[in-house]
């Protein structure tokens, strides 16, 4: 063999060896990319029991923010553990949760089980594919509630929503609320979350003397995407669409969410609302309710927020703030974790309340 023919073959056996080398890497503890841009958390091993994949919303704060990260935190725990392999998955819109379901169902191996907080109520045929198979799922928080689904899924892991509407309603009747009164509802969204912190809101009213036509008389903000900038907005429009004499009228007002709380104190602390007006208000006011655990809120109820203004301004009513806890993605995969393991599940999973005021908010942890 002459030189040129060796050298030839040297370098075709060196190829070959690099190329075997490129298509065989594993994919144990690697992160992968699902389709849409979403971004997905995998355990280090090959899990005896399976693959419980989580799916939830993408968000870097608030309360869905805080369920991503106690999600991978529970991820953490199980996988180290090593019976289980519990991937998360973080979803950047509703067609991207769509499509990570997709993908699942058409996997050549299919998921141990499957956790989900859908994105929002346009979930309703992915949560249907996902009832016409064998896969156990859990749904957590926003519940889809339809006879296909509930008839499939192993658990309904929510906090308590019309405990919370109830227990503000409660508070409000405590704080001296009268039928007829006049109320301002800022509302989460338009899914099912809102309607039954409304429900029990009302009918908590109504079984205190409140009158069809009295519940009637209620005001309703437009939806807030349970987000504090449009809640800022939506307050401050509010405020100054009001005379100073009715804003005298109002003593009660109700949000769904710390982050909407959180954004009627911004818009109190700022320069938006004429001063006569947010006179008015703050000298009416009795009452602002709220709800989720933001430790941002439970600064401002412990007197330790760095806004300087805040300790001024709810010095003129109660403020306080009604639990919802985000940890409730770490119930829901136990809940997988007992069901796959052959043990009974409770089917309606709810989380019970707790009223967080300044008396007693050293209590609680915030997210």
């Amino acid at each position: 063999m002459n030189m040129k023919k060796y050298l030839a073959l040297i370098l075709a056996i060196v190829m070959s060896l690099s190329l075997v080398a490129c298509g065989g890497g594993g994919s144990g503890g690697s992160s992968e990319t699902p389709s849409g841009g979403g971004e997905t958390q995998t355990g280090g091993q090959t899990a005896s029991g399976g693959d419980i994949y989580v799916l939830v919303p993408n968000a870097d704060h608030g309360w869905t923010g805080a369920v991503l990260t106690y999600a991978q935190q529970k991820a953490e725990e199980v996988n180290a553990e090593g019976n289980y392999n519990v991937i998360v998955q973080a979803a950047t819109d509703a067609k991207n949760q769509q499509e990570q379901i997709d993908d699942l169902l058409a996997a050549a191996t299919p998921p141990a089980g499957i956790v989900i907080l859908p994105y929002d109520n346009t979930m309703e045929s992915s949560m249907n594919n996902i009832a016409a198979t064998d896969i156990p799922f859990i749904m957590v928080d926003r519940i889809i509630d339809n006879p296909v689904v509930q008839e499939k899924v192993v658990a309904n892991v929510k906090g308590d929503n019309e405990g919370i509407g109830k227990a503000t309603a409660e508070r409000f009747i405590a704080d001296g609320l009268q039928p007829g009164d006049k109320l301002y509802v800022m509302i989460g969204d338009t899914s099912s979350v809102p309607e039954m912190r409304n429900k029990g809101f009302t009918e908590t009213l109504a079984a205190n003397g409140w009158t069809e036509e009295q519940l009637a008389t209620i005001e309703y903000s437009a939806a807030t995407g349970w987000s504090r900038s449009t809640g800022k907005q939506l307050f401050i429009d509010w405020i100054n669409s009001k005379t100073v004499e009715e804003l005298g009228e109002y003593h009660y007002i109700f949000t769904h969410d710390d982050e909407i709380g959180m954004g009627i104190l911004e818009a109190l602390s700022g320069t938006e609302i004429e001063q006569a007006k947010k006179d008015a208000f703050l000298e009416a006011i009795n009452s602002i309710g709220s709800s989720s655990g933001l430790g941002e809120m439970y600064e401002v109820l412990s007197g330790t927020h760095a806004n300087t203004a805040y300790p001024d301004i709810v010095a003129n009513f109660d403020l306080f703030s009604v639990t919802y806890p985000p940890k409730m993605i770490q119930n829901a995969v136990d809940d997988m974790i007992s069901h796959l393991n052959g043990e009974t599940v409770e089917k309606d999973h709810t989380i019970t309340v707790d009223v967080v005021d300044s008396t007693n908010v050293a209590d609680y942890e915030g997210f």
